[in-house]
Formats: structure tokens, C-alpha cells, sequence
């Protein structure tokens, strides 16, 4: 339909009306039979507004003041020591993708949802606990390969210094290049080399 000026300047004067009493204002006034979504459509396109923001205006009170919260419980809620149905229990494995593409292995090693990348949980169970500053890798660069002669613990600095230097090795040298960079590392740490 195509509104008239007279039909549009009526809108505009009636724009804070609720869209439902304007559509029935509206056809009463230009003896139409406008549905209330046309009406509301033509509001919208012409930018007019409700006067509604959303907003509780200035001594309103709410319906629900006073009241701790809006529902209760039901069938649904959780009741205490519940947990959700996709809760994983310890010792659960599962795969995950870095952002250079490697999948990883983690294991839920405590609750609630501790988790710990299976390589490094491994070396622990052998070893002991991690020093800080330093990492498990995997010598090859497998990270499907979890066995303990596959794994090697480095410092930060050292890791840093191989994948400068000998990022594009061969992997069957890796564990050689792992010792060069551990020896030009202490030769450094005795103040005797260069970095």
C-alpha cells in the first residue's frame, strides 16, 4: 500500500502509541484494513519510535523486588555434588589441536577438571615434578610417540636455541642437536662462549 501524507503524518503524530492501538486507530481513522505487522513495518521504515527503551523509568518497581530469585529449582537444577553429564572422570585421555596444528594427548589427572598433557604426565610419574623453566619434548618430534626414551627434558633457553637453530633438522639428529645446544648452554652459563 502506498501511504498518503495525511496517512503518514497521522503515524508520526501517533508514533508512542502501542503498534497493536495504532493499527486499530489507524483503520478506524482511514476505514482500511491494515494488518498490525504492515503498520508496524511502515513505523520501523519511517523510524518512528515506541517510547519504549527497555528501561524501568524513574519510581517503577519491579515485579519481582524483594524476591531472592526469579525460579526455583526443577526437575532439571542441579542438586549438590551433582555433576553435568558431560563431566569427564581422572584419568580420562583426550586429543587436542594447538595452533601450530600438533595434536597433543592430555589426562584429567584431578578434580575438578585438572587437566595435564599426558607426555609431561608421564616423564613426572618417572621423574618427578617439572622444574620451573623447563619443558618435556618429544626428541623425534612425534607427539603420538609417549614412550620415556621419546621424551627429554630441557630448560626454556635451550628449547628457545634449538628451534632457532635446528628447527628444519633431520629428526633422526634431533636428540644430537639437543646436546650441542646443551653444551654451547653450559659453555655460556661458564661465561666462555657467545650467544
Amino acid at each position: 500500500m502506498n501511504y498518503t501524507h495525511t496517512q503518514i503524518a497521522f503515524l508520526k503524530k501517533h508514533e508512542t502509541v502501542e503498534r497493536k492501538e495504532l493499527t486499530e486507530l489507524f483503520n478506524a481513522e482511514f476505514g482500511t484494513q491494515q494488518s498490525f505487522e504492515a503498520i508496524k513495518q511502515k513505523c520501523k521504515v519511517l523510524g518512528l519510535k515506541t517510547g519504549r527503551d527497555g528501561c524501568f523509568k524513574k519510581g517503577h518497581t519491579p515485579p519481582n523486588k524483594g524476591t531472592k530469585g526469579l525460579a526455583g529449582a526443577n526437575k532439571t537444577s542441579f542438586k549438590k555434588g551433582d555433576a553435568p553429564h558431560n563431566t569427564k572422570a581422572v584419568g580420562t585421555i583426550t586429543k587436542i589441536k594447538d595452533s601450530n596444528g600438533y595434536w597433543y594427548t592430555n589426562i584429567k589427572v584431578a578434580e575438578p577438571n585438572k587437566w595435564q598433557m599426558l607426555h609431561t604426565y608421564i616423564w613426572e610419574q618417572e621423574h618427578g615434578k617439572i622444574p620451573k623453566g623447563y619443558c618435556v619434548i618429544f626428541k623425534d618430534r612425534d607427539t603420538e610417540n609417549m614412550s620415556l626414551d621419546n621424551l627429554m627434558l630441557v630448560s626454556r633457553s635451550e628449547l628457545a636455541r634449538l628451534n632457532q637453530k635446528y628447527a628444519a633438522i633431520d629428526p633422526s639428529l634431533r636428540e644430537v642437536a639437543l646436546q650441542v645446544v646443551k653444551i654451547q648452554s653450559a659453555v655460556i652459563k661458564k661465561g666462555g662462549g657467545h650467544r
